[in-house]
């Protein structure tokens, strides 16, 4: 769980971040991955297919932008005196080209399913456990994105301490989510979306 005891000491007081439009957190090259949970495609579908003149079904989203990434999640039972780290499979972007770009963003670095977008790109990054827990991966990613350069300067919307920390426990809710998913259907990612193509 989130709270004021895991934010980073560099953020009690809270955060400044207002994006820059730089793009940089919509490419995966040595930046991660965005992971995309069944929420987060219907939503992008519908969004598609209302604003972009498309007709996507969940399977064709999938085939054409989506791919299995491993993760992993702590989870200790109630009671239990330890927990273990488990290891398995959940989706992602499919990026493109040799910078591993978001198939919507532009070339002027504008999300073209901005309202559709996913709840990790909303959370960025005042929703990223491990950013907002890690004042040295702050400073990691502030080496490419513009954005955290003036937040770590104090420059930018501010964000008190419970706002960020509210962020951070949706992350949490989404993710211990589909962990007790995977984890009620023996870890089988097909089951638990039963719409992504068989060869994906």
């Amino acid at each position: 769980m989130t709270s004021t005891d895991n934010l980073s000491k560099y953020f009690k007081d809270g955060i400044y971040f207002s994006c820059q439009l730089c793009g940089e957190c919509c490419k995966g090259f040595n930046n991660g991955e965005v992971y995309l949970y069944h929420d987060d495609i219907v939503n992008l579908v519908k969004y598609i297919n209302e604003n972009m003149d498309r007709d996507e079904t969940l399977t064709s989203f999938c085939n054409k932008y989506v791919k299995i990434i491993h993760t992993s999640f702590y989870w200790k039972k109630e009671g239990a005196s330890r927990g273990r780290t488990y290891s398995f499979k959940t989706l992602g972007f499919k990026f493109e080209g040799d910078d591993e770009h978001c198939p919507f963003i532009s070339d002027e670095n504008l999300c073209t399913v901005h309202e559709g977008r996913p709840f990790q790109c909303r959370a960025y990054p005042i929703g990223w456990n491990m950013l907002i827990k890690s004042i040295r991966n702050f400073r990691k990613y502030s080496r490419e994105c513009p954005g955290l350069q003036k937040a770590l300067k104090n420059e930018g919307h501010y964000y008190s301490p419970e706002e960020v920390i509210d962020w951070a426990q949706k992350e949490y809710e989404i993710e211990k989510k589909f962990f007790l998913e995977m984890k009620e259907n023996e870890f089988d990612i097909y089951k638990v979306y039963p719409y992504l193509p068989k060869d994906l």
